[in-house]
C-alpha cells in the first residue's frame, strides 16, 4: 500500500512541476454511501478531497488524472443489539478521466473516469473479555467514476459524482454484499 501511495505522490509531483500554466483543480466533496453492501451498512461519509490535473485538451474533451482521498467513520446504529464498535475507513482513488465539452452548454462538463480504489479500515473495539483490540484491514479494486460539473464562476464549479467500486474481497466470500460499493459525492471545486 505504501509503495502505491508513494508512486501516486511522485506522479502528482511530476504533474505539478510541468509547464507554466496550471491545469490543476482542487475539490471538496461530501461522500454518501448507498446500496446493499458492508460499507453502506457500517460507515458514513465524512469528507472527500480531490486533486485533478488536465494533461491534454482537445476540441471535444479534456484528458487528465486525479487523486481523491475520502474519510468515513464507523456507524453501528444500523446493527440492532450488536456491540458498539469505533472505527474509520480511508479511501484512496487514483484514476484517469475524460471531461467532455458540449456545444451550447459551455458551463456543463460530463466526465467519465477509470481507476483503482483502496479502502483502509481501522476498527477499535472491546472483545468478549473486555480487553481492547485494534484491527486494520484493507481491500482494493477497480473504480468506475461518472460525474458532471457545472461552472458557477470563472474558476469555481459544483459537481456531482458517482463511484462504483468492485472490491476484490480477498479475505471474505465473494458476494455482491462484500464486493460492490456505491458512493455518491456532492462537492465544490476550484480551477487554478
Amino acid at each position: 500500500m505504501l509503495k502505491n501511495l508513494f508512486l501516486i505522490v511522485l506522479i502528482m509531483n511530476c504533474f505539478l512541476s510541468y509547464g507554466q500554466k496550471s491545469n490543476f483543480s482542487l475539490e471538496a466533496n461530501f461522500p454518501y454511501t448507498f446500496g446493499d453492501n458492508f460499507v453502506d451498512e457500517g460507515y458514513n461519509g465524512a469528507i472527500d478531497l480531490g486533486l485533478k490535473y488536465r494533461f491534454a485538451s482537445y476540441d471535444a474533451l479534456d484528458l487528465g488524472a486525479s487523486l481523491n482521498v475520502g474519510a468515513f467513520y464507523r456507524d453501528d446504529s444500523r446493527f440492532d443489539g450488536g456491540p458498539d464498535v469505533n472505527g474509520s475507513a480511508f479511501l484512496f482513488q487514483p484514476r484517469v478521466y475524460a471531461s467532455f465539452k458540449i456545444e451550447g452548454y459551455e458551463r456543463w462538463y460530463p466526465m467519465v473516469g477509470l481507476g483503482y480504489s483502496l479502502f483502509a479500515f481501522n476498527i477499535n473495539d472491546e472483545n468478549f473479555a473486555g480487553a481492547n483490540f485494534q484491527e486494520n484491514t484493507s481491500d482494493d479494486g477497480i473504480n468506475l467514476n461518472l460525474a458532471v460539473a457545472y461552472d458557477i464562476a470563472q474558476r469555481w464549479f459544483l459537481q456531482l459524482q458517482y463511484d462504483y467500486v468492485r472490491l476484490s474481497a480477498r479475505d471474505v466470500r465473494k458476494t455482491p454484499y462484500n464486493q460492490n460499493v456505491n458512493i455518491l459525492k456532492l462537492g465544490i471545486g476550484y480551477r487554478f
